[in-house]
């Protein structure tokens, strides 16, 4: 009989999980067409309302960015992680970034596609281009570079497609104020079993490690003390399978979701 270790255990669930969702791959190519949507579906209408800055087109891109960060984290285990020769690797800090890009991308699709009515999907969309559009200013204002439209034009731009769409002139600006990606995590959470907080406690764990904040390393890594300087003990940090287990789950869960609500919102049911 063979006895496995409780780190291979959780080790084997995470490639599983990922060998799960390697079928996205296929879908993000272009020669998929998956991306197409359909006429009369409530994606089509809500393309319509934000012309030219589609949400399909918004939404596609961040699944597709994180498919990319998940294909990514995957081969980072191994060449070929069902070959039970190659040893496996895990990191400490560096998969979690992984993560991190397609939780909270795949999350932002959730946001983006998940209400039912088409104002607040049009709103986060519009939003999301307010947000892109300052940023944009400010790399080009970095690289010394000149938009070619200013700023308030594209802005103008959004105001109108905003208020066209439903929202009432006075309330335009807070409708276009660009979401934190706290808001859109926990948002998004509560589109699925996971709910808001642990939605933003996955997003906030991958962030932390990321970051390498001292506070993420201490909670969420395993630990333990190698030896003393004083009053200061010196820990020797190695990741933790079972924690990694939990944000790949809830990573594949919440990419899962942006694609089917995405495949919901692209189908014409009539």
């Amino acid at each position: 009989m063979t006895i496995t270790t409780e780190e291979d255990q959780f080790l084997k669930r995470i490639l599983t999980l990922l060998d799960s969702a390697r079928p996205y791959e296929s879908l993000t190519q272009s020669d998929s067409k998956q991306w197409r949507v359909q006429r009369g579906s409530a994606l089509a209408g809500d393309d319509a309302k934000t012309d030219p800055y589609q949400v399909s087109h918004n939404a596609w891109n961040a699944l597709s960015v994180a498919v990319d960060h998940l294909h990514c984290f995957r081969s980072t285990f191994a060449d070929d992680p069902q070959d039970n020769s190659v040893s496996i690797t895990l990191h400490t800090h560096g998969q979690y970034s992984l993560l991190r890009g397609a939780f909270e991308n795949s999350a932002r699709a959730v946001w983006m596609l998940g209400p039912a009515q088409r104002l607040v999907r049009v709103q986060r969309r519009l939003c999301t281009q307010a947000g892109e559009h300052k940023n944009s200013d400010r790399m080009r204002a970095l690289l010394q570079q000149q938009p070619k439209r200013p700023l308030d034009v594209r802005m103008q731009q959004l105001t109108d497609l905003v208020v066209k769409a439903g929202t009432d002139l006075a309330d335009a600006k807070k409708a276009l104020r660009p979401a934190k990606y706290s808001e859109i995590v926990r948002a998004a959470g509560s589109l699925t079993p996971m709910g808001a907080n642990e939605a933003e406690a996955v997003w906030s764990s991958c962030s932390s490690l990321a970051h390498g904040d001292v506070y993420g390393t201490l909670s969420i890594l395993e630990r333990s003390v190698v030896g003393t300087q004083g009053r200061v003990n010196l820990m020797q940090i190695t990741s933790s399978p079972k924690v990694l287990f939990w944000a790949t789950d809830r990573t594949v869960a919440m990419m899962r979701r942006g694609f089917d609500l995405f495949k919901e919102r692209a189908t014409c049911h009539r």
